[in-house]
């Protein structure tokens, strides 16, 4: 089955396609508005403005299913904007051109992430919404999914295209902005929330992962097709349990104050905020026996577990590491120094070079800070036709005659030196490798390698352990990001000038 999903980029978008990449059933195809600065694991195709009239055909060659989660979900302050017409041009005229020229190039299904503000703000304790709830959006955004939803079930009605479309309580898990964020936020640094006395509403929330694996359990099943579904963790909460559980996994104390929820309404409605108390002190509940019954789905985390993971991960995203204050400056002055001092070397090198391959530099793409591209620079010491992998998968008899005394002498990592100025490396860090590593960047990826800038030398180039072991290799990056301070950066640089250590091995 290939799928195309939307909204790639964002929040559930990427959950969504890292999902759909493990799961060999189907194939992903991402849609983006440009061009990523970070590489995708997938296939992706380009999209630059969702209500564009002209076709898209291509875009939707081969495919079965799209998922649409792209949407707008903000619109500017701006008295001389009409909010709503804004929202309807990429909620509505988009949603439906893009599911008209899907319906086009012979698309089956399309998954539509709606939202749980096209049935109202709120339902009184005890009384959830239900797929039979009568419809009942307020803002602007809501009324937009609305508009949205009806547009697609009367193409449903009239054409092949089968719609399914899912409302989604608040959504939540690692990385998640907007308030789950911010009150993550404001516990971890101990503020006394005064909202720790709201003990008796109920919400329904729902994480991403939970969220994630409804929509692929929507792909191919017969009963989800021209259905709408509610869709949540299954367990609410309470204001003050949600707090509770948010300072559980940022192992800090609970500081919320119980104030009386009379007391915070009407303060909030004195300065004007008090949609945002009804969101705090209200409930909203769903039920989603329907998507029981007639999917057979049932949600595989509790909220409890889901809040907390997020929490934690929250917590170690703000404790990853940093790279060292004076590292940035030092880089810049050395790697200028170096480029001056040495500049009879490059233009030797370079000359000899010509003579030797015809191609003194070798440039490729690696892997940089956060996962972003960039193109490494070196001398070349392999032939020309060398396969582009990594060393330790190349054969001893690519390398050329020039190429023995460079790497010998690691001369052939004096060009590094100008990514190291412009800002892609770092004197000291982990080493850049390929993109076609797949191994060695989900080690790298678990052990937050890719937070900080790579390096020319390191602990593990200096330890002799090189990327044909990736978990020992992630490891021992990690090791030397987590201890890198003045005194080890001067030696790791010291003890690779002395000679101590290996290039990239080869076989």
């Amino acid at each position: 089955m290939n799928i195309l999903v939307t909204g790639a980029n964002g929040f559930v978008g990427q959950s969504l396609v890292n999902n759909l990449l493990n799961n060999t059933k189907h194939k992903v195809v991402a849609s983006v508005r440009k061009i990523p600065s970070r590489k995708l694991s997938c296939e992706y195709r380009i999209i630059n403005n969702l209500e564009d009239k002209p076709t898209l055909t291509n875009v939707f060659k081969d495919i079965d299913v799209v998922i649409h989660t792209a949407a707008r979900v903000h619109v500017m302050d701006d008295k001389s904007v009409d909010p709503l017409m804004e929202f309807r041009k990429i909620n509505v005229e988009g949603t439906l051109n893009l599911a008209q020229q899907a319906i086009k190039a012979g698309v089956k299904r399309f998954i539509f992430i709606s939202s749980i503000k096209v049935n109202g703000e709120g339902t009184e304790l005890g009384k959830p919404y239900t797929e039979d709830s009568k419809p009942n959006p307020i803002d602007p955004y809501g009324i937009s999914k609305y508009e949205a939803e009806q547009g697609l079930l009367a193409l449903a009605e009239t054409t092949s295209l089968e719609v399914v479309i899912i409302r989604p309580t608040l959504v939540y898990g690692e990385n998640v902005k907007g308030n789950f964020h911010s009150l993550m936020k404001w516990t971890y640094k101990g503020i006394p929330l005064p909202i720790g006395g709201i003990k008796h509403n109920l919400r329904s929330l729902v994480s991403v992962d939970n969220l994630v694996d409804f929509i692929v359990n929507c792909i191919e099943h017969k009963n989800a097709k021209n259905e709408v579904f509610f869709i949540s963790d299954d367990d609410d909460i309470s204001t003050a349990d949600l707090l509770e559980g948010i300072s559980q996994g940022l192992g800090v104390k609970n500081k919320a104050l119980n104030i009386p929820v009379e007391f915070i309404n009407t303060a909030a409605s004195a300065i004007g905020k008090s949609g945002v108390a009804q969101r705090l002190s209200g409930s909203l509940q769903v039920d989603i026996s329907k998507a029981k019954t007639l999917l057979g789905w049932h949600p595989k985390y509790s909220t409890s577990e889901s809040i907390q993971k997020t929490a934690k991960s929250y917590k170690s995203n703000l404790m990853a590491p940093k790279s060292m204050v004076l590292q940035r400056p030092l880089d810049i002055v050395f790697s200028a120094t170096g480029l001056v001092v040495a500049s009879p070397l490059l233009i030797s090198a370079t000359a000899i070079g010509y003579l030797d391959t015809g191609s003194p530099l070798f440039i490729q793409e690696r892997v940089g800070k956060d996962q972003k591209p960039f193109k490494l620079i070196k001398f070349r010491t392999m032939k020309v036709s060398t396969e582009s992998v990594a060393s330790h998968l190349v054969d001893n008899t690519s390398i050329t005659k020039l190429g023995k005394v460079l790497r010998k002498t690691k001369l052939d990592e004096l060009p590094q030196l100008i990514n190291v100025l412009k800002g892609e490396m770092s004197l000291v860090g982990p080493r850049p490798n390929l993109f076609n590593q797949k191994e060695l960047i989900a080690a790298r990826d678990k052990m937050g390698v890719y937070e900080v800038l790579p390096g020319i030398t390191g602990l593990a180039q200096l330890s002799g352990i090189d990327m044909s072991t990736p978990e020992r290799l992630a490891k021992k990056d990690k090791e030397m990001i987590d201890n890198l301070n003045l005194k080890n950066y001067f030696s790791y640089i010291l003890s690779t000038a002395l000679g101590k250590g290996s290039g990239d091995a080869v076989k």
